[in-house]
């Protein structure tokens, strides 16, 4: 009977390490006002960013997330320039994928845009940091790389 038992220790061990891998990013979602204020605090930002709505900041519609996918949010932005923190809470995971394949269009969008009209932004865009944590999304388009970074992972 015990060497049944020792047989199969290394099994629930190597159960409970996958188990344990599982569930890891969705206890550590993104708080919206805690982690855009981390972000704002970490002085990623050559410019002063104006909180707002972030269903006028970005055209999900148009991108073709649905009604209803993000269900909270905290987002800042500066006019005429790429700098912004933006945090989206999803209604579940599978939104808030659906939310990052959407900003991830919307930084090569900005990349083309920019390109002509302010080509010193756009190497902001390409240091852009782009996490997606259980149901929430992180955007960040810093103007230090190495703050921003700091920031977001003094988030846990």
């Amino acid at each position: 009977m015990m060497n049944k038992q020792m047989k199969l220790l290394p099994l629930l061990a190597a159960l409970c390490l996958l188990l344990s891998a599982c569930g890891g990013d969705s206890a550590k979602a993104f708080e919206p006002e805690n982690a855009a204020r981390a972000v704002l605090d970490s002085g990623c930002f050559s410019v002063e960013l104006d909180e707002l709505d972030a269903s006028l900041l970005y055209d999900f519609q148009g991108y073709g997330v649905d009604d209803g996918a993000v269900t909270a949010s905290k987002a800042y932005s500066a006019s005429g320039f790429t700098e912004q923190v933006a945090v989206l809470v999803c209604k579940d995971e599978d939104a808030a994928g659906q939310v990052k394949a959407f900003l991830e269009q919307y930084l090569s969008d900005m990349k083309d845009s920019y390109k002509d009209y302010a080509p010193a932004e756009v190497p902001k865009l390409d240091a852009a940091i782009l996490e997606q944590r259980g149901a929430s999304v992180l955007l960040v388009v810093p103007n230090d790389a190495a703050k921003a970074q700091s920031a977001v992972d003094g988030l846990g």
